[in-house]
């Protein structure tokens, strides 16, 4: 068996905890025509898989399956770059990437090795298939650690306000493609690299997950662990006086709530129950908290505070905007971001895909030319216009959504 094709599986199930399909088509496009390029032509092991490619040709390098792979890894790399889109792919994407890097383990293998794995997917034993059951299983357990760690910035921001996933969604696909050519130059080195990447990724998370824990306190009545923002024990219902409060992006700060209600509608808006501050999991108004059974949008009363709630930071924000646009173009990304922390996330954390999907292309054309009228006339104009349509929209979106499901 070939250690170089075995050391490149595994780490190559590093990669695949980021992308499903680009890995694998950087891969077989490499075997297939990489010893041929400037920057790949001197790696000797790819030498060596580009010559037992011609001798044996296999199904993981042949031009369908590397024209089907490129398809799919574009259709990937546009998703990918959009929230909604994302959400969709993270409900299945552990397992897709899961299979797919054992099947690039095989292809691997069955080029590399094709003397000693023959027809692989034919004659499958426990030998010929163990190095793909490790690499899937490599890549179950980063993809695993990789949700974890995107889970932190999903609950501070859920709608990629700020563009940090977005950037690093970029990032991603960079490391992917030359992640890949460093393997093949020194299989063992990457290896190494990649484990103790994501063995940072590992501590990262458990880090966030303890400090959350660590922030917990006792509740007055019976001592149940709570969280220090939560109005109330989601054990025993007793109602806390004075909890922390939460910044807006989901950051513990040590002032104090001074009126429950208004903690109330700030747990809401970070999409957390009011009562015990735990997150309402799943996209929708039909939501409830798993830890206390509380639904949400089921009190009309609050239902309403927390539209008001949103309706009353308008007016700053348009204020804020119009400042923030007399700056050319580092003004409007700044605006763009204010203006949907504080009206449009409120709303659409809340929408389904496609509710916010549809509201948002109705609001692009809309913002295209605002953005060219920042350029053209100023932006104290054009983005408290795009605050002002933003806010329109995704509040007439929320507000049907919850006629729909009866809660209006």
């Amino acid at each position: 068996m070939n250690i170089n094709s075995l050391l490149y599986s595994l780490g190559l199930s590093g990669l695949f905890s980021s992308r499903i399909f680009l890995p694998a088509f950087v891969t077989a496009l490499f075997m297939k025509y990489g010893h041929a390029w400037p920057l790949l032509k001197n790696i000797e092991f790819l030498s060596e898989l580009a010559a037992k490619a011609a001798d044996h040709p296999t199904w993981f390098t042949s031009g369908g399956m590397i024209t089907a792979l490129g398809v799919l890894s574009a259709l990937e790399f546009v998703a990918d770059k959009s929230p909604e889109a994302r959400e969709l792919m993270d409900d299945f994407s552990v397992y897709a990437k899961t299979g797919l890097s054992g099947l690039t383990t095989l292809g691997v293998m069955n080029t590399a090795d094709a003397e000693f794995a023959g027809n692989v997917l034919q004659q499958a034993g426990f030998v010929e298939t163990l190095p793909a059951v490790l690499s899937a299983a490599a890549t179950y357990f980063g993809a695993q650690i990789r949700g974890g760690v995107m889970g932190v910035l999903n609950e501070a921001d859920p709608d990629d306000t700020v563009k940090i996933r977005g950037f690093l969604s970029w990032i991603e696909d960079f490391l992917v493609v030359f992640g890949v050519r460093y393997l093949l130059a020194a299989p063992l080195l990457a290896f190494v690299v990649i484990l103790a990447f994501f063995g940072g990724l590992y501590l990262i998370r458990k880090y966030h997950e303890g400090k959350f824990e660590e922030a917990k306190v006792p509740c007055s009545n019976c001592g149940e662990r709570i969280h220090s923002f939560a109005t109330g024990c989601h054990h025993c219902g007793t109602k806390v006086d004075h909890p922390n409060i939460l910044g807006f992006l989901g950051g513990i700060k040590d002032e104090k709530a001074e009126s429950i209600r208004d903690q109330e509608l700030r747990l809401m808006r970070l999409k957390r129950s009011p009562l015990s501050g735990e997150r309402f999991e799943g996209k929708g108004v039909v939501l409830t908290c798993e830890a206390d059974g509380t639904k949400a949008f089921s009190d009309s009363e609050l239902t309403k505070a927390y539209i008001g709630s949103v309706n009353e930071k308008l007016p700053k924000v348009l204020l804020v905007s119009a400042l923030l646009g007399i700056v050319p173009v580092l003004g409007l990304i700044a605006g763009v971001i204010y203006y949907r922390l504080r009206l449009v996330a409120p709303f659409r954390r809340y929408l389904t895909f496609g509710q916010s999907f549809l509201t948002k292309w109705l609001l692009r054309l809309c913002l295209l030319v605002l953005a060219l009228l920042q350029v053209l006339a100023g932006g104290i104009i054009a983005v408290p216009l795009m605050a002002l349509l933003n806010f329109l929209f995704y509040r007439s979106a929320f507000s049907k959504a919850l006629r729909k499901a009866e809660l209006a």
